[in-house]
């Protein structure tokens, strides 16, 4: 009897709805991996920002829980912190704030496994001025499988080995062609000191030392910031840097901060 009464009030804890709503965060919030505080965070879901709603609620605490569908997994986020509707109401405004009009196809986060903030480092205090551009000093990469393993292998290194909350790039952009979600258009950076509150800033996987990068990749960098200025992103006269003019190093290589300076924008 005792368990049937616990089977019965598990299934009054849920609640079954049409498989095409969205969850859609009013804040910054974790998606954990069960319903609870003290389950482990699987990422943060940023505001204005949906995934799949899978239909369930559950209650622990007092508090109601949803069941959502997160880079193909099943997660659970707190209900007071998103809005459950529908996912063609909202998926125009979720695109709009990464996929802009004009820009090349970016990989979300999502898609390429992003590891959870940390904590949230706050929204760019105004448009940005200036666009900064690096390379990771590092092994190319040709194929979408390989950049991913670049792109998580950079945000491994920012945040285990200088202990920052999250990759520091804005973009990261690889010789397969693909634009790489890092903390994205509005969220302030950690990529260029001093300048992380007005800037923005793409980085291109590999080293540029002696060679620039190849073209598909200069096309998705000088397609992400004009789409970027044409949306607002970028405010219309924006500087364009390479990030040895405001720093001590040498990135983004010496032969591809000889083409930036022959680009629309650069003004040291």
């Amino acid at each position: 009897m005792l368990s049937l009464i616990f089977i019965l009030e598990i299934f009054l804890s849920l609640t079954i709805v049409r498989g095409d709503d969205c969850a859609c965060a009013t804040t910054n919030v974790h998606i954990r991996e069960s319903a609870g505080t003290n389950s482990a965070i699987l990422a943060t879901l940023r505001n204005q920002h949906c995934v799949q709603f899978n239909g369930q609620r559950q209650t622990v605490d007092g508090t109601s829980w949803v069941n959502v569908i997160y880079n193909g997994k099943n997660g659970w986020i707190h209900e007071a912190y998103v809005t459950i509707s529908s996912c063609i109401t909202h998926a125009p405004t979720n695109l709009q704030q990464l996929q802009l009009s004009g820009c090349p196809n970016i990989i979300t986060r999502a898609e390429w496994g992003a590891r959870a903030p940390t904590q949230y480092a706050g929204r760019l205090p105004a448009t940005p001025k200036y666009m900064f551009l690096h390379h990771g000093a590092s092994s190319p990469c040709f194929t979408k499988d390989k950049c991913i393993d670049k792109v998580q292998g950079y945000q491994n290194w920012h945040m285990d080995g200088h202990g920052w909350n999250d990759i520091g790039y804005s973009f990261v952009v690889g010789e397969d062609g693909n634009v790489y979600e890092g903390r994205g258009w509005d969220t302030i950076g950690a990529h260029t000191k001093h300048y992380n509150t007005v800037g923005l800033a793409i980085c291109v996987i590999g080293d540029f030392t002696d060679h620039v990068p190849n073209q598909a990749a200069l096309d998705a960098v000088q397609k992400l910031i004009a789409c970027g200025a044409a949306n607002n992103k970028l405010v219309a006269n924006y500087t364009l840097l390479g990030h040895r003019d405001v720093g001590s190093t040498a990135c983004p290589g010496t032969a591809y901060y000889n083409l930036i300076q022959t680009w629309p924008h650069y003004n040291l």
